[in-house]
């Protein structure tokens, strides 16, 4: 979850078991709320990192997400929910 760049790039792929599990309610507030952060241009306390946090952006950062958790079609219903939580 380092930031390296002026915009955030993620992908999720299942919150227990890689490709096949969907996020539960828990799991898509914790992402919803790292999702504001880093779109006010700071990093949550939370993210697993290997770098020191960087500098906020006063402006913000656009953020990507994708959900590539699809093998039981949970993907659209996940990204839906995620949406309504932001």
């Amino acid at each position: 979850m380092d930031v390296t760049a002026d915009f955030i790039y993620c992908r999720l792929h299942g919150s227990e078991q890689l490709y096949v599990s969907g996020y539960d309610d828990t799991a898509l507030d914790r992402w919803a709320a790292r999702i504001r952060i880093w779109a006010e241009g700071g990093e949550p306390e939370d993210a697993d990192r290997v770098l020191e946090p960087t500098k906020p952006l006063i402006t913000g950062r656009d953020v990507y997400v994708y959900f590539d958790n699809d093998a039981k079609v949970r993907a659209p219903f996940d990204a839906l929910s995620l949406m309504s939580r932001l």
